[in-house]
């Protein structure tokens, strides 16, 4: 049977395993009884490895007896490896797996101990951060175009995640491992990030999705809510569609040519100065409204309103974007 070698260091955050390791060794419905994979540790000597919380592992192999033919090094994160003599002391190992095309996962500190040693300038990555990834790969990371500011990151075979990203680094793995089906994983997946209570609380009949404009040119548009209000979109410039995302709020823009296309209805549009709905941001302060109000004026956007203190409370102004649709800047906060 194929073994999954977790490389352990002194020190080490052992939340950071429990996940995947579980998931190996345990099913939907109790322990597997032929498990596809065996989890075995790895450590600098058959002594007890200590982790954060005190707790402590026995490894199977230290670093010089560990076998050749398993299927995936996964190197948990934790303080070990600021621990140059003993950290580097995997190095070898590591280059030796990521040559062999072996499935390879890095959290946590370890991803910034990867960056450190130029691990990480072939392929998508994440990690603790940018600047930690910067600060301990020094010249040796030369890949700050391709860091994802996500929980977890998949490429090729290796994973990457930051400290709080277990449970996606966890599902990644286990996908590229084939442990179970992608429904399986995923299921394992949202079970642990939802918990019992979200998962199995009846819903509401409706769980609001977006709101949608119907554009006319959606790169305008496009410019528009991303250089003034933030907006980030993966828009490939090609689609008809666009989705645009900011603190959890999701905007769809989708031509009118192509909904009249699509439903087989001609319909009518106001002309200028859209009133017949408004998309409302919140700002900090007073200040705030009147800066992002100048801000935005000067990048394009139609002044409407200019900003006012209305007797309830609220400083407000008013834009319009390239296809006249409202937008409120405001604030409750003198």
């Amino acid at each position: 049977m194929k073994e999954i070698l977790y490389v352990l260091l002194d020190k080490y955050a052992a939340h950071e395993m429990v996940f995947l390791s579980q998931a190996i060794n345990d099913g939907e419905m109790g322990p597997r009884e032929c498990p596809k994979y065996k989890n075995k540790v790895v450590a600098h000597s058959m002594e007890s490895v200590v982790s954060i919380s005190g707790t402590r592992t026995i490894p199977d192999y230290t670093f010089e007896t560990a076998p050749q033919d398993y299927v995936a090094l996964v190197l948990i994160g934790g303080h070990g490896w600021r621990d140059e003599s003993l950290a580097d002391e995997v190095l070898p190992i590591v280059k030796d797996a990521i040559a062999k095309g072996r499935i390879v996962g890095a959290i946590c500190n370890a991803a910034s101990w990867m960056a450190k040693h130029g691990l990480l300038n072939n392929i998508k990555h994440t990690g603790n951060g940018i600047q930690q990834l910067k600060l301990w790969g020094g010249d040796n990371y030369t890949n700050e175009a391709n860091y994802i500011n996500e929980q977890a990151v998949s490429d090729g075979n290796i994973v990457t995640a930051n400290g709080s990203g277990y449970l996606e680094f966890a599902r990644e793995l286990l996908l590229l491992l084939e442990n179970d089906s992608p429904e399986m994983t995923e299921r394992y997946y949202q079970f642990n990030k939802q918990g019992l209570v979200r998962l199995f609380t009846p819903r509401p009949r409706y769980a609001f999705n977006t709101i949608a404009f119907f554009t006319t040119d959606n790169q305008k548009m496009v410019d528009f809510y991303c250089d003034i209000f933030g907006f980030e979109t993966e828009w490939n410039r090609l689609d008809i569609d666009v989705e645009m995302h900011l603190d959890g709020m999701r905007i769809l823009l989708f031509p009118r040519e192509a909904i009249e296309k699509m439903t087989r209805q001609k319909f009518t549009y106001p002309s200028g100065i859209n009133g017949t709905m408004e998309i409302s941001f919140d700002v900090p302060t007073f200040a705030d409204v009147d800066e992002e109000y100048e801000r935005a004026v000067s990048m394009g956007a139609k002044s409407i309103m200019e900003p006012t203190t209305e007797p309830w409370g609220q400083r407000t102004c008013y834009v319009a974007d390239p296809e006249g649709n409202l937008i409120e800047i405001s604030s409750f906060v003198a």
